[in-house]
């Protein structure tokens, strides 16, 4: 895959892939066990479940690559590897200690106080690329083990394989492929969990993207093809009732060519469409618009158009509009429709401090009872800063709009999240972090359980890798 998508879904593994729900193990993940690329900014709030991989159909799928102060390579602390014949191997070992003000992620009443706890991670995780001067293949494997001083019910072990290569046809024109494999487990924040449930949900992702790009003169194209899977557990409550979750089964097929034009060395547009298909494999029992039951298959397309800019690698950017539309199969679930946009800004406001924006429209998946999908609409601002050569600092602020899309009265959500952070490399093997977060979700649901809640995590981590 090309780096620009590489550092991207890099970030979005790290999210676990799901959205809000996992944010605050993402952040822990993020800045504690980055092993196979430079580090990453967080960020504080994403919708509700984004489609694997991002480089086609998840809000702001276009970014500008450049060069930031938390991507910036440092030859004095950055990890060397174990060099394996024309392979290097990054190993490395993250302890990430959390304290949570809400684990369950409720609203605060009289009669339901919010349960608070402290939770340690072990991340483990071990990458192998190769040192190839064409071409280029690696494999990627790592965990996310959690224990809960008390609320033992939350512990979770999670695990991700990802294996990718490049295939260098000629100069200007090459094949990418990346495939997934991640046992994940849905975080209590989820509009679509199931809050009577004993335990986290336990799923599945597998995915493949095949990507091919042409760009040897001024006008150049690119295709990427994704297939997602996804496979749910079912679930029980405390008192042993099974909680079906597998009518949340499905699969997910993308498409999207884009045209791209060079106007001027730097100045690019470009023209974009993107197909889905999104096929489950059972029906929702109950619960559903009329208490029918409902089958959520879909299937939609968005045009977009766009600019993408680079000013001597100070500022970049890319920003995109167009229109999008996705058609469900069941008259009783609405079919969603409107403007999608999205943009990405890279300022490097002087060699040590650089700020980034970001923002988009477009439609997210749920399996809401009575809702099709989320019109999703999100705004970001961060900011980075080398205080010192091995210390690095970041703000980053983000504010997500969920509409979801109700034949009856609609439901909205509005997530909110701060955050801020320093990483200390002490060496090239020893890395530091401190970082508290803030998020907040206020619901037109109210306090119900998937409702309103707000939350702080206090985290410190210590990483060693190789």
């Amino acid at each position: 895959m090309t780096p620009q998508k590489a550092r991207r879904f890099t970030a979005r593994v790290s999210v676990s892939r799901v959205g809000v729900r996992a944010y605050f193990l993402w952040i822990a993940a993020l800045l504690a066990s980055a092993a196979l690329a430079p580090a990453q900014a967080q960020s504080p709030v994403l919708g509700p479940f984004p489609s694997w991989p991002g480089g086609a159909l998840e809000p702001a799928a276009v970014g500008p690559l450049s060069e930031t102060v938390m991507r910036r390579g440092r030859p004095d602390y950055d990890p060397l590897g174990i060099r394996w014949g024309s392979f290097i191997i990054h190993p490395s070992l993250s302890v990430v200690g959390t304290y949570d003000s809400n684990v369950f992620a409720t609203a605060k009443t009289a009669s339901t106080p919010v349960k608070s706890d402290f939770f340690v991670t072990e991340i483990p995780t071990l990458g192998i690329g190769s040192d190839w001067n064409q071409d280029a293949v690696s494999l990627s494997v790592g965990g996310a083990f959690k224990q809960y001083a008390s609320q033992t019910s939350e512990d979770v072990n999670n695990f991700t394989a990802e294996a990718d290569g490049r295939l260098d046809l000629s100069n200007g024109e090459y094949l990418a492929v990346d495939t997934i494999y991640q046992l994940l487990h849905e975080d209590r924040t989820s509009p679509n969990a199931a809050v009577s449930a004993k335990d986290p949900i336990e799923y599945k992702v597998m995915g493949a993207d095949l990507v091919y790009v042409h760009q040897k003169a001024r006008l150049g194209f690119r295709i990427d093809n994704t297939i997602t899977a996804y496979d749910f557990n079912n679930a029980s409550t405390a008192s042993g009732v099974t909680i079906p979750e597998n009518f949340r089964d499905r699969i997910e097929y993308v498409v999207a060519p884009r045209l791209n034009y060079e106007i001027v060395p730097g100045y690019n547009a470009f023209v974009r469409v993107i197909g889905n298909e999104r096929q489950y494999f059972s029906q929702q029992i109950g619960g559903g618009p009329g208490g029918e039951n409902v089958r959520r298959n879909s299937h939609g397309w968005e045009v977009d158009a766009g600019t993408a800019i680079e000013i001597s690698r100070i500022t970049t950017a890319e920003v995109y509009v167009g229109y999008l539309k996705q058609y469900y199969e069941n008259p009783l679930l609405k079919s969603p429709s409107g403007i999608g946009f999205g943009a990405n800004l890279i300022w490097n406001v002087t060699p040590i401090s650089t700020i980034k924006a970001s923002f988009s429209q477009a439609v997210a998946e749920t399996t809401l009872p009575g809702a099709s999908s989320s019109l999703e609409t999100g705004v970001q601002l961060t900011g980075e800063h080398e205080l010192l050569r091995n210390l690095l600092l970041l703000a980053s602020i983000g504010f997500v709009h969920d509409n979801y899309q109700q034949a009856g009265p609609s439901r909205s959500d509005n997530t909110f999240g701060a955050d801020v952070g320093a990483r200390y490399l002490l060496n090239r093997n020893w890395t530091a972090t401190l970082d508290v977060n803030y998020s907040r979700r206020d619901s037109s649901a109210g306090n119900i359980p998937t409702g309103n809640y707000s939350r702080v995590q206090a985290i410190a981590s210590v990483k060693l890798g190789f």
